[in-house]
């Protein structure tokens, strides 16, 4: 018997399709509200403007303290660990034994003849302050919005 060749497309058509650009249109607002006295509702918005800004201000006070607290307190746990670290080396000094703790009460009666020596405490170092620059523009735009609530008066 003879074979018979089988016919198979040997192209696959691609078609594509364009699609028409969607046009978006705005929609301008279906309602418009009359206000009736334009200047002190203008007014009233710079005045809550003014607190927002104060409100600002104060914000940024708290910030600084609070790092300055952080800063604070972090320094004063390494503080305390370095005592700690040196009253553990000077136990190593003291002789072992069995006494009681002596009683640390003075009595007046008793003259002192040691002079307290105080160690000069090492300085602080002062925590980073971040640039006031947002402070500052918080404050120039207080500035112009009292200006602008003088000029309504």
């Amino acid at each position: 018997m003879a074979k018979k060749k089988r016919a198979t497309k040997s192209k696959s058509v691609n078609r594509t399709t364009r699609k028409a650009p969607v046009k978006h249109h705005v929609k301008e607002p279906e309602y418009m509200i009359q206000i009736n006295d334009p200047r002190t509702a203008r007014k009233n918005i710079l005045e809550s403007l003014r607190e927002v800004i104060i409100f600002m201000q104060n914000y940024e006070k708290f910030k600084s303290i609070q790092e300055q607290k952080v800063a604070t307190f972090s320094q004063l746990r390494k503080d305390v660990n370095e005592i700690n670290s040196m009253v553990d080396k000077l136990k190593h000094h003291f002789p072992k034994g069995k006494l009681k703790a002596v009683s640390e009460e003075k009595h007046p009666e008793e003259p002192l003849d040691e002079e307290p020596t105080m160690e000069i405490p090492k300085p602080v170092p002062a925590p980073v302050k971040k640039t006031a620059s947002e402070l500052d523009e918080l404050e120039s735009q207080l500035k112009d919005i009292e200006g602008q609530l003088r000029t309504m008066n």
